[in-house]
C-alpha cells in the first residue's frame, strides 16, 4: 500500500454512515462546539474503535474542552492504531507536554502533509506566508564567504528537505553538483520539473528520502555545503542530523539552516505543530558534533497570520 493509500485507510472507518458522523463532528469542532463533537465521536468510536482519524479528532475536541488527559489518551490510542503516526499525534502529545518534543518527530505525517500541499506550495509560501528562507540563507553564505576571503562557490551541495526546489533555485548559480532530498514524492516531482535558465535540470540528483537517511547514504567528506531551509522545524532532536552533516562535509565545509525559536530552554512544539529550538540547545548539539557555529542570528523566515515567526539563521563550519 502506498503512503497516500495508508493515510486514506486510517482516515476512514470503512462505514459510510460512520464517516458522515465524523464529518459532522469535524464541522462542529470548527464551529466552536467541541462538546457536540465529543458526543458525536463517543457514539462513532463505540461502533468503530479502529477509526484512527476519529481518535485524533476526539483528542482535539477534548483539548478544546480543557480535558488534556482525555486528549492525551485519545492521541495515544491513535498511535497504537497507527504506529507510523500519519496524523501527527506525537506532535500533539508534545504540544500539551505529555511527551518530550525530542520524541515527537513524525516523518510519515510530514510526508503526507507535503504531498497534499505540493501543487500550491510555492505560491502559498511566497505570497501568503512571505517565506524568505532561501534568500536569507544565500545572503548569509555570501557574507561569510566575502569576510573569509573565499569564493562564493560550493562544488557539492546537499539540499535537505528540498521541497519543490526554492532553495535550489536560490543557490544553483553558486553550486557545482546539487543534490536534494524530500520525504514527499510529489514535492520531488515538482523539483524534478524545474530547470535552470539554460534549460538544464535544476538538480543533478533528487531522492525521495528523509534527510538523515539521505545523508547516511552519502560518502564521508563529500560535500562543501549542507543546507536546510525551514526543514528542522519538522524535527525535534537534531543531533543525528548534525552528526551526519558533519560526517559528509569536507573540512571547511558549511552547514547552513533556519529554525523557529523560543525564549525558553530546549525544544518545544508550538501551536502551529512545528518545533522551536532554543539557541543554547542548538549550540550544545552543534559542539557535540564538532561543528563550530560561525553565526547564529535572529531571522524570521515566514509570517503566521501577519505576524513574523521568531527564528534563527545558523551557519556552522566543519573544522
Amino acid at each position: 500500500m502506498t503512503e497516500t493509500g495508508q493515510t486514506a485507510h486510517f482516515a476512514s472507518s470503512g462505514d459510510p454512515v460512520l464517516d458522515r458522523r465524523y464529518g459532522w463532528a469535524e464541522a462542529a469542532l470548527k464551529e466552536g462546539d467541541a462538546q457536540a463533537a465529543v458526543e458525536i465521536l463517543d457514539q462513532t468510536l463505540a461502533e468503530a474503535s479502529h477509526f484512527t482519524a476519529a481518535w485524533h479528532l476526539y483528542g482535539l475536541a477534548q483539548e478544546a474542552l480543557g480535558h488534556r488527559e482525555d486528549a492525551a489518551t485519545a492521541w495515544r490510542q491513535c498511535i497504537d492504531l497507527d504506529p507510523n503516526d500519519h496524523f501527527g499525534a506525537r506532535l500533539d502529545l508534545a504540544r500539551i507536554g505529555a511527551i518530550s518534543a525530542e520524541q515527537a518527530t513524525s516523518e510519515n505525517f510530514s510526508g503526507a502533509l507535503f504531498d497534499a500541499y505540493a501543487d500550491r506550495f510555492d505560491s502559498h509560501l511566497t505570497q501568503t506566508l512571505h517565506y524568505n528562507a532561501p534568500e536569507l540563507l544565500k545572503a548569509a553564505l555570501a557574507r561569510f564567504c566575502s569576510n573569509a576571503g573565499r569564493p562564493f562557490r560550493f562544488e557539492t551541495v546537499y539540499d535537505l528537505g528540498c521541497g519543490t526546489g526554492l532553495m535550489g533555485e536560490a543557490i544553483r548559480e553558486q553550486s557545482g553538483f546539487l543534490a536534494g532530498c524530500d520525504l514527499s514524492p510529489r514535492m520531488i516531482e515538482r523539483a524534478r520539473a524545474k530547470t535552470t535558465p539554460a534549460g538544464a535540470p535544476l538538480y543533478d540528483k533528487l531522492a525521495v528520502a528523509g534527510l538523515t537517511s539521505f545523508l547516511t547514504s552519502r560518502p564521508d567528506n563529500s560535500a562543501d555545503l549542507v543546507i536546510a531551509a525551514d526543514v528542522f522545524v519538522y524535527l525535534g532532536e537534531l543531533g543525528q542530523s548534525f552528526a551526519q552533516s558533519a560526517r559528509v562535509l569536507a573540512p571547511g565545509g558549511l552547514l547552513a539552516f533556519t529554525v523557529q525559536t523560543h525564549q525558553g530552554d530546549g525544544v518545544v512544539v508550538g501551536e502551529d505543530r512545528r518545533f522551536a529550538h532554543a539557541e543554547g540547545w542548538l549550540r550544545q548539539r552543534l559542539q557535540k558534533t564538532k561543528l563550530a557555529p560561525l553565526s547564529i542570528e535572529p531571522a524570521s523566515t515566514r509570517q503566521d497570520r501577519g505576524v513574523a515567526v521568531p527564528g534563527l539563521l545558523v551557519v556552522a563550519e566543519k573544522a
